[in-house]
């Protein structure tokens, strides 16, 4: 084999070490940054706490493994490609530096399948992998360039693909001089040529021209990593294994007694600058890949609106590279209607490759213009006062709050002998149409014989409030319920809408709940499971199901409903559905606005469910219930929209003895 010398390796050495100390410097940049956000582990930042942050789960599915990028086939193959051929390589180049002392890594089986025909199979991935990707920056799909086109993933990725070819050409002259064991067949087959056209002289100062080359090459690209859009290799995988183990968006709770924040500055509710952010927050802005996977599967986005996510984390990310952690123009560059037209469907949490939380960030700006500069678009405010006035958002309703159990005979529930609240809520009261669900779920209670209650008066748990903004509104309405509900000794929580579930399940435990809340359909599925209800099965009803954001991508309740609904009739699926389904439009307060664009989003929702060509449509939440009743009155007076509730009040049969 042709010997390079040892100042060579040694001078190669150096250049390493300074590549890697240009990459922690980055890195270092980087941390300062985002230190400027507010605290996110708390007043101590030690490896106790550290460690209790970590989601291992998912660092090691998204950041490790690169799970949610295999959800596009052909990006995914390449970067698994790309990924698992560099790691190959780096084992290799790592194997080799063991020559040095002597281990014959070359020798025997170990040399051939690993050494030379491992790492020739790495090399190939990676070159397959990064002309996929180069490729695709040349002729990008529209998600790339929506809402800003990240600069220099083309010089990074032109630099592997170079370093890849000089490994390859250094390889080839080096066979060429002293052929190899058969298992480097790329280096083996250019070889030959080589040999027909060079001497020996030229062939050696070729190879040691491009064993140089090869090795300056990748140097530079360890020194730019932290430097450039590849900063993401690191950034990913760190921001998700500090991605919250719960998913869906975890709004941080508000401490509205203090006057002064941990920094010792005046407190600000919400975010106007990124210092308003959270370091979490300012990590999520910092590792974007500007993808745009996000801005794919916004509804908002998809519809013509003014929202882009991608665009937000992009816009904080260009502020926050410029250092302009304390310039509060960021939120009327973001833009006051884009900020209200999220409908807080989590769907750009769950498709984000690295973690990223971009709700969290938009709705951080969404609190500061309602609760630092009482400013909402005024369908929202008006629902916003009819709530603080009125208890409710529902503004100009002509239903009383008793309409929905007119005819029935519902017990209120009894301290110490009730088992299970009925949560009516606000939209079952007021919306007739989503009256219907509460009606169905009597009727199925009934029929399983459970011990049920209600509430006198009516109520809201004020979600809408807090996914409109106003925090302080949530609390205090929260703080009402959860001082009734100590008193009369609620342990168990049945509700009827997704929204009324994640705020009892998720935000009402910070101020202090302890009850058991579950949503009706997963009820209904343990009852059918127990056989306290039976079911009349009518095969020839196709049913399709659209999946409540709120149960779903926040919860992770899919498969529940779905058994319901396969005793009920045959269940059709549509393309979007489960984790990745569509939003109806209502979330966010978005009932009482969602204005604008090219069309409403529960309009496009409910054409998915008709193309399906099922009879019925169903869901299981009342805020879906009433927008796609709304949107497929368009296509037919025929009623085509049902809460599951109903649909298994229609077939329940009657369990003697």
């Amino acid at each position: 084999m042709p010997e390079i010398s040892a100042p060579s390796y040694f001078l190669l050495g150096l250049l390493l070490v300074a590549a890697l100390a240009s990459l922690f410097r980055g890195l270092r940049a980087h941390r300062d940054r985002i230190a400027h956000g507010k605290a996110f582990f708390g007043p101590r930042i030690d490896r106790a706490s550290v460690l209790a942050r970590i989601n291992w789960r998912a660092f090691i599915s998204r950041g490790v493994f690169t799970s949610r990028l295999r959800q596009r086939r052909w990006s995914g193959i390449a970067h698994g490609l790309l990924f698992f051929g560099a790691l190959a390589l780096i084992c290799g180049h790592a194997l080799f530096a063991l020559s040095f002392v002597g281990v014959p890594v070359y020798a025997g089986w170990f040399g051939y399948l690993v050494m030379e025909l491992g790492r020739e199979i790495a090399g190939i991935m990676v070159f397959l992998g990064v002309l996929f990707f180069l490729l695709r920056r040349f002729f990008p799909p529209q998600r790339l360039v929506a809402g800003g086109k990240r600069p220099g993933f083309e010089r990074m990725e032109a630099l592997i693909l170079l370093t890849v070819v000089a490994g390859y050409s250094s390889e080839s002259f080096r066979l060429a001089l002293q052929p190899g064991g058969g298992g480097e067949f790329l280096g083996t087959a250019i070889a030959a040529s080589i040999r027909q056209h060079l001497d020996p002289d030229a062939t050696l100062l070729g190879f040691k021209l491009l064993w140089w080359l090869h090795g300056l090459l990748g140097a530079s690209f360890i020194a730019l990593i932290a430097h450039t859009p590849m900063s993401h290799m690191l950034l990913g995988p760190t921001n998700s294994a500090l991605a919250s183990r719960r998913s869906g968006i975890n709004l941080a709770p508000l401490d509205f007694d203090a006057e002064q924040d941990a920094a010792g500055n005046p407190v600000v509710f919400g975010a106007a600058r990124l210092i308003d952010l959270t370091q979490k927050n300012l990590l999520d802005v910092s590792a974007c890949l500007w993808c745009g996977r996000c801005h794919e599967v916004c509804p908002a986005a998809q519809t013509g609106k003014d929202l882009s996510p991608k665009k937000v984390m992009a816009t904080c990310a260009e502020y926050l590279a410029a250092g302009r952690f304390d310039d509060n123009s960021l939120i009327e560059v973001l833009g006051r209607d884009a900020i209200f037209n999220c409908t807080t469907c989590a769907a750009c949490v769950e498709v984000c490759p690295v973690s990223n939380n971009p709700a969290e960030v938009i709705l951080e700006f969404r609190r500061h213009h309602v609760m630092e500069l009482s400013d909402m678009p005024d369908t929202m405010a008006a629902a916003n006062r009819n709530l603080e006035s009125r208890g409710h958002p529902f503004v100009g309703t002509a239903a009383n709050p008793d309409d929905w159990r007119s005819g029935l005979q519902v017990p209120i529930f009894e301290p110490g002998t009730t088992e299970y609240l009925l949560w009516i809520g606000c939209s079952v009261r007021y919306e007739p149409r989503a009256q219907e669900t509460a009606r169905a779920m009597v009727r199925i209670l009934e029929a399983a014989g459970l011990s049920y209650g209600i509430l006198g008066e009516s109520r809201c748990t004020g979600d809408p409030a807090k996914m409109m903004g106003n925090e302080m509104q949530f609390v205090e309405t929260a703080q009402e319920n959860i001082e009734e509900f100590r008193e009369i000794g609620v342990q168990k929580v049945i509700t009827l809408c997704a929204h009324c579930f994640n705020s009892f399940d998720r935000y009402y435990p910070e101020l202090g709940a302890d009850w058991k809340t579950i949503p009706h359909s997963v009820l209904i599925d343990e009852l059918i499971a127990d056989g306290r209800l039976q079911i009349a099965h009518k095969g020839e009803e196709t049913i399709t199901f659209h999946d409540p954001c709120y149960l779903a991508r926040h919860n992770g309740i899919v498969d529940e409903t779905r058994r319901v609904l396969s005793a009920v009739g045959q269940l059709i699926e549509m393309p979007r559905t489960r984790e990745q389904s569509f939003c109806c439009g209502a979330g966010g307060g978005n009932y009482w606005g969602g204005q604008g664009g090219t069309a409403r989003i529960g309009d496009v929702r409910i054409q998915e469910a008709l193309d399906t060509g099922a009879d019925k449509v169903a869901t299981a939440c009342s805020f879906c219930t009433l927008m796609l009743t709304a949107s497929a009155g368009k296509h037919s007076e025929t009623r085509k929209v049902f809460d599951v509730a109903e649909l298994v009040a229609e077939r329940i049969r009657i369990v003697e003895g």
